[in-house]
């Protein structure tokens, strides 16, 4: 029997699979990045800054790899009943992430680098808290059933919606939270950018340097001012 089609290769042929993506999705999107920034942001000579892209690049696959291979690993693992005692697939997955987060965007080891390990995470963080608040509103929805005014003004339960007004009603609630989020985010950043630059990360910072700090800027020629 061919290895690939093996049963007994499978778990292992999953955590090399998933090296493997996180190795190709990490050099794709971190070298379009870092090749962006480095010529729009950086001078100097164009060697030295290629050199920073690809080691940039190299560092963000290796990290997203590495997690792959420690998580399905741990997963593999932790869904051994005679590990956990049970085989609660959500615990699994939670304590797997948690054991490959330990040693790969901790910052407990100096393996992986540790810009891109925080820029990672603080992405995450951002998709996890708004996910979060749709559950929460999902279970709020769900378990309290509050009532509304329908077309006639007249209460009606959650539950007595259909699901198409269920839907309707939630992508409006997620709008306007999304509304408050990103104002009090952005009203944040652009606060904490004038009063303490030191403290976000550094690529946003010098973003923001770029687009915001123009007041000393000078353009002789319209030429100059729109940098062609």
């Amino acid at each position: 029997m061919d290895i690939l089609t093996n049963p007994a290769y499978r778990p292992v042929l999953e955590i090399i699979r998933s090296a493997r993506n996180g190795l190709v999705y990490g050099g794709k999107i971190r070298f379009s990045h870092a090749l962006v920034i480095s010529l729009l942001y950086r001078s100097g000579p164009l060697r030295p800054r290629m050199n920073s892209v690809f080691r940039a690049t190299k560092n963000h696959a290796v990290v997203l790899a590495s997690f792959a291979i420690i998580y399905k690993l741990a997963q593999k693992v932790l869904s051994n009943e005679q590990v956990l005692g049970s085989s609660n697939p959500y615990l699994t997955k939670f304590l797997a992430g948690a054991i490959g987060s330990f040693f790969v965007y901790s910052h407990q080891f100096p393996w992986f680098n540790q810009g891109i390990t925080h820029q990672i995470t603080l992405y995450c963080f951002s998709r996890v808290l708004i996910a979060v608040g749709k559950i929460a509103l999902d279970w709020i929805l769900d378990a309290y059933q509050p009532s509304f005014a329908n077309y006639a003004g007249d209460p009606i339960l959650y539950s007595q919606l259909s699901n198409p007004q269920q839907h309707k009603l939630k992508v409006k609630l997620y709008n306007r939270s999304w509304k408050y989020f990103a104002i009090l985010t952005w009203a944040l950043v652009m606060l904490i950018y004038d009063c303490h630059p030191e403290y976000l990360q550094s690529s946003l910072r010098h973003s923001m340097a770029y687009i915001y700090d123009v007041e000393n800027d000078s353009w002789p020629t319209w030429k100059a001012f729109f940098g062609i």
